[in-house]
């Protein structure tokens, strides 16, 4: 029997990655963002101009991609409404799984043992835990509502905290006093035009300050971790499963982390692409 055409989705606000696997074939392209809630038509564009690429880079024509076994890991998949509409999309595919793409993270770090939790931590957040191959999640839920910890919640509280500075209910500090450098209104203006990828800009900022040794910037570092942790304590994680952290500011994290989960920490076994062709390799 010949080996069917797989296809691995790795989709997320910022971008997505398309890998096509055929025998010794691999072929990889690049697409436009795709999260299903924040921007669900413009998703499904981005992922059929995509793969349209990928066929095209592999030498095949659309056809060819109807018998693959293809799994999507999307951001903004909430349930099982957001997955039959991405489905409903390319309905003469006949082995197409639609997953969140918190999913697919959390099954490629742990490939081998099935066991394990992450922190994925970006402009936006979560936490899972995967025991005895069964995944618990929480976060995830947008910058309107929660992502706390993230890049973006960051940002926010940064300007957050010089603003209370400024009315004296909270510590000022040098980090502070240089956001404030042109008064609370020009803060105030600024952050009501900011998006969530804007505020997550001043992140690595908040970050530098608290290994400085700023004392605002460290206690938001500080409460940021002890989201974290606390999170994946309601999900059960336990100091022996180990833990694996994601995401562009995931490694900023360690030296805030309790040292219970700086000890727990431990390198993925892969990626989120390798966790999509783990659920493809189940497909009949």
């Amino acid at each position: 029997m010949t080996d069917p055409i797989r296809i691995a989705v790795d989709g997320g606000g910022s971008g997505c990655r398309m890998v096509l696997r055929h025998g010794d074939q691999r072929v990889e392209v690049s697409g436009g963002p795709a999260n299903v809630t924040s921007a669900p038509e413009r998703s499904i564009e981005n992922l059929q101009a995509g793969l349209a690429s990928l066929a095209a880079a592999a030498g095949l024509d659309w056809a060819d991609l109807l018998e693959a076994r293809v799994c999507m890991g999307l951001a903004g998949v909430l349930d099982d409404t957001d997955r039959m509409r991405v489905a409903a999309s390319f309905p003469d595919f006949l082995h197409l799984r639609v997953e969140d793409d918190r999913a697919i993270a959390l099954r490629g770090a742990f490939l081998n043992s099935g066991t394990g939790a992450v922190a994925g931590i970006g402009t936006g957040s979560y936490v899972g835990v995967m025991t005895g191959g069964q995944a618990r999640f929480a976060g995830g839920w947008g910058f309107a509502l929660g992502d706390e910890a993230s890049g973006a919640w960051l940002g926010r509280e940064a300007y957050r905290a010089a603003l209370s500075a400024y009315d004296g209910s909270g510590q000022a500090s040098d980090f502070t006093e240089n956001l404030l450098q042109h008064g609370p209104a020009d803060l105030m203006r600024r952050a009501a035009q900011m998006s969530a990828p804007e505020f997550a800009e001043l992140a690595p900022d908040v970050a530098g300050a608290a290994r400085a040794g700023d004392v605002v910037a460290a206690d938001l570092m500080s409460r940021g971790a002890d989201y974290l942790h606390r999170t994946l304590l309601q999900l059960g994680w336990t100091e022996d499963v180990p833990l694996a952290l994601m995401g562009g500011l995931g490694a900023t994290y360690v030296e805030f982390l309790p040292r219970p989960m700086q000890i727990a920490l431990a390198e993925r076994d892969g990626s989120p692409l390798d966790g999509a062709f783990a659920y493809t390799a189940e497909m009949p």
